[in-house]
Order: structure tokens, then sequence, then C-alpha cells
């Protein structure tokens, strides 16, 4: 969660217009009672007193949190442009306007992914690492996957395996267990030589209709398929997926291995 003056400003100010706004109603109320006038005005203006610690809640939320979220969907994950996401982040990280700094999940999530992006491996795992140390005991588990992915992916694997061995061994909810399951079947099982796994998976995951692969997504599964196909051996059909991350890969380290790769190939 960051949150800087001006948006603590905004989530008081909101605040104060609903406790200005209830005050009213209820102020309404006792002069319609004086008068004698039937109405359910104070109702409405408890109501808007409840609502007051909401509204700072959810401030807190979309000031804090909910914007950056937002925006690593829509510049990591569709638009395929981490360096403006890593520019905006750490302007606001590092702005003279900032009063309050906890780590979060979700934004780190899309910090780690932004770094891996742009190949910056030391800046991925540093934010991975950040992101297991600040996790809560509810999240911490789900934290130490997303870290073991990145470990398998970077081909640190000895570690990968204890930490992927810890994660298993505590309770995981639904997230948890589609996690340990793509990392078995994905960055593991690449790490680990198992090729023809990979390629299933892949190839499963395109297939998928419901959840729909986002721009993102796609460059995986392709960069994924690609890599698989080049170590077993059949380079006609892993050229294609390198020509679509080529295609489609964005402003990402992805587009540019791949260049490397089709030319390799040649």
């Amino acid at each position: 969660m960051l949150l800087t003056k001006k948006s603590l400003w905004k989530i008081w100010i909101v605040a104060i217009l609903y406790f200005v706004l209830g005050s009213a109603c209820i102020g309404l109320a006792i002069v319609s009672s004086l008068l004698q006038i039937e109405t359910k005005i104070l109702y409405l203006g408890i109501a808007v007193y409840a609502f007051c610690p909401l509204i700072v809640l959810w401030g807190r939320y979309a000031e804090g949190k909910g914007k950056l979220i937002n925006l690593g969907r829509k510049l990591v994950r569709l638009e395929l442009n981490p360096a403006e996401f890593i520019k905006r982040y750490e302007a606001l990280k590092n702005s003279a306007d900032l009063v309050l700094y906890e780590p979060c999940l979700e934004v780190l999530q899309f910090v780690a992914a932004a770094y891996d992006l742009l190949g910056n491996r030391e800046a991925a795992l540093s934010t991975v690492e950040e992101m297991v140390a600040a996790s809560n005991k509810k999240r911490k588990t789900f934290a130490k996957l997303f870290k073991t992915s990145f470990l398998f992916d970077y081909g640190m694997t000895d570690e990968a395996e204890a930490l992927f061995s810890e994660a298993r061994g505590e309770k995981q909810d639904l997230a948890c267990q589609a996690l340990t399951d793509a990392i078995l079947k994905g960055d593991r099982a690449m790490a680990m030589g198992d090729y023809q796994t990979v390629v299933i998976q892949k190839l499963k995951l395109l297939e998928q209709t419901f959840p729909k692969l986002d721009p993102l997504g796609k460059l995986i599964v392709h960069h994924g398929l690609a890599r698989a196909y080049e170590k077993l051996g059949d380079t006609e059909k892993a050229r294609p997926h390198y020509r679509y991350c080529v295609e489609n890969g964005g402003d990402t380290d992805m587009r540019i291995s791949a260049q490397a790769a089709i030319e390799r190939l040649s």
C-alpha cells in the first residue's frame, strides 16, 4: 500500500462530506420531529454515518493499491509495457509526498513480473523476496510458490526444490493449489528436462476458453512452447511460437530472446 499526502486528503475529504451529509439528515429529522412531520430521514442519516468508516477503508484500498493493481493489469498484462509500469511504481515509491508504504502482495506480483519481462532478474528476485517477507501467515504459502516459479525459471533448481517442497507441505487454498499444479507442469518440468509435459500443459492452455488468456498469458505460453520444442529438437514446431513472441512480445525481453532464437535456428 502506497499513500501520498494527496491520496490521504482525497480520502478524508470524501469521508467528511459523508459525515456532513449524515449530520444534515439527522438535523432535518430532529426539525421534522419538532414540527411533528413524519419522516424516515433519520434512518438515512444513521446509515450515512455508518458508511463513513467504510469510505475510509475503501479509500485506503483504492488509493493505496487499487490504482496500482489496475495499472499493472493494463501496462504489464494487456499492453506488455513493463518499463512504464516500473517507472510509475518507482516514481510513486520514491515520491517526496509518500506518507505510507506497506508492501502489498498483489502489487509486488506485478512489480516482479515487470522486472522479469525486462530481463532484470536481480530486481525480480529481490521483489519476490520482499513478497515472502511481507506476506502474512495466510498469504505466505502463495508468496513462496510465486518465488519458486521464478527460481525454477532462472535455473536455481536446488533452492527452488527446497522452497517448493516446503510450500507443498503447508496448508493450501485453491489459489495455491492452482499455482502448485502450474509450477509442476510448467517451470519445474522445464527445469527438470520434462519438456513433453511442458508442451502438453501449454497446448492445453492455448485451447482453453475460460479463463481466456490475456496478451501476457498468451506470450508466456507461446514462449514456453517454443523453448520446450527447441529442447526436444523439433525446431520446425519451435519457430512459429518464437515468431508469435517477436510479433506480439511488446516491449519485453521475451520478444528480444525470441528474435535471437529465430536467428539461431535459421
